[in-house]
């Protein structure tokens, strides 16, 4: 569209006005401002949220189903006086959950303990987890060589073991550890690879099936079994402990009767996970005679619904900002109308040199789009400061999208084309002999 000579004047009329009254033209975009500053970080915070909430759904894997042991004690009938016992969260339920259950792509079992590694004169503690192949694929893990438990070693019961990059740059920071053995707790492991991958968690987390990889050692869940611990076994030792820990009267901490630490089953699609749950809770009730000493998390159901409430969260706080723009808009207006009032002599003046009502009208339109666009401007360039502001102090990730910022500048134009047109069309429709006998 070509712009006239007669609109280009009007449109300068319109500017000087603005810069005239610098103070005022100011507060009145403020509302402006702090709307779209407040829309832009909200959008920012809330595509953060997202984020955060894709990568743990990925990292915990898709259509998962989290087992994990509890503590009970022993339950007895009422009035049979029959006790309940269950052997705990053992491997022969994964393996039975495994054949049993149809709608399972994956059932992947863990062991874990806590152990003190030592290497080349180097120690730490950490723990040593007993999984099985489909543990690394289960939850994306790629090692450095492309290595991992063979058939062979898991039915050796091999004495091998894939360590994470931390527990490398502990133990060997200067060397190549793939083939060097480490000693866990009493037993010793033969390094055959290094994981690249470096997740880590915390406890809220680790319930959901995400462990510390990076700082943890890990080698086939039945080597786990047989050569270094048990749960589901009692041995000579254990009576030998307990008898010098009778003797020395110290009291001892009960250790668990659980062979796993939990099971991890993924199922084909995520409809089927409901229905899955409660097929697992009534085989496993089966197996541990009734005994509830289990719980059943499905993380992907958790952080989805982490993700509505986030959104919820978010739509209220657009809301706010929206309602802010609202009021910016209602307040250039009501600056406008003042205007107006206080220009009654400069309009008459205009109108009786030539100008037209659609020129008066054009120039206060004009003065009101100048104010929302200069606000928005200011806006955007605040609501990015603060995104980041609150990335650095806040520690949340804030994700800027051009469509927020394309969105707030649009509808800081749109507040000022809106708002604008009524103080312009009062302006128009003055009559210019009134107008010039006003003071």
């Amino acid at each position: 569209m070509k712009v006239t000579q007669r609109q280009l004047y009007n449109f300068n009329i319109a500017m000087e006005a603005v810069r005239g009254n610098g103070l005022r033209s100011f507060l009145t975009a403020l509302g402006i401002i702090f709307g779209v500053a407040a829309v832009i970080c909200m959008m920012a915070i809330g595509n953060g949220a997202r984020k955060e909430v894709l990568e743990l759904i990925e990292m915990v894997g898709a259509n998962n189903i989290i087992i994990l042991p509890i503590e009970r004690e022993v339950n007895t009938e009422e009035g049979k006086g029959e006790t309940k016992f269950s052997p705990g969260l053992r491997l022969l339920d994964a393996n039975s959950l495994e054949e049993s259950l149809p709608s399972a792509r994956k059932v992947c079992p863990e062991a874990s303990f806590d152990v003190r590694v030592s290497a080349q004169g180097k120690w730490l503690s950490t723990q040593i987890k007993g999984v099985s192949p489909d543990y690394f694929n289960l939850f994306n893990l790629e090692t450095e060589h492309h290595r991992r438990f063979s058939q062979e070693m898991i039915d050796s019961k091999s004495a091998v073991c894939i360590i994470g990059n931390e527990v490398k740059s502990r133990l060997f920071p200067h060397s190549d550890p793939i083939g060097k053995w480490i000693k866990c707790g009493h037993v010793w492991f033969k390094v055959i690879d290094v994981l690249s991958t470096s997740h880590s968690s915390s406890g809220e987390l680790g319930a959901m099936g995400i462990s510390n990889f990076s700082n943890s050692v890990m080698t086939p869940v039945e080597t786990l079994l047989l050569r270094y611990k048990n749960n589901a076994l009692v041995t000579k030792r254990d009576f030998q402990e307990e008898e010098s820990d009778e003797e020395e009267a110290a009291p001892k901490e009960e250790e668990s009767t659980h062979q796993l630490s939990k099971i991890v089953v993924q199922v084909n699609e995520s409809n089927q996970l409901a229905k899955s749950v409660e097929v697992i809770r009534t085989k496993l009730l089966q197996r541990h005679q009734g005994v509830e000493d289990f719980r059943i998390e499905v993380p992907e159901l958790l952080l989805k619904s982490q993700e509505k409430t986030k959104k919820i969260f978010n739509l209220v706080l657009l809301a706010i900002a929206a309602i802010s723009l609202l009021v910016g808009g209602i307040g250039i207006m009501n600056i406008m109308l003042a205007g107006v009032m206080e220009r009654i002599r400069e309009i008459g003046i205009r109108l009786a040199l030539g100008a037209t009502q659609s020129d008066i009208r054009y120039q206060f339109v004009m003065e009101a789009i100048i104010i929302s666009v200069s606000g928005g401007v200011i806006g955007i360039i605040l609501g990015v400061g603060l995104s980041y502001a609150v990335e650095l102090i806040a520690d949340i990730t804030t994700i800027i999208s051009v469509s927020s910022i394309v969105v707030s500048f649009a509808v800081s134009a749109a507040v000022g084309i809106l708002f604008g047109y009524l103080p312009a069309s009062k302006a128009a429709e003055n009559d210019p002999v009134t107008s010039l006998r006003h003071d």
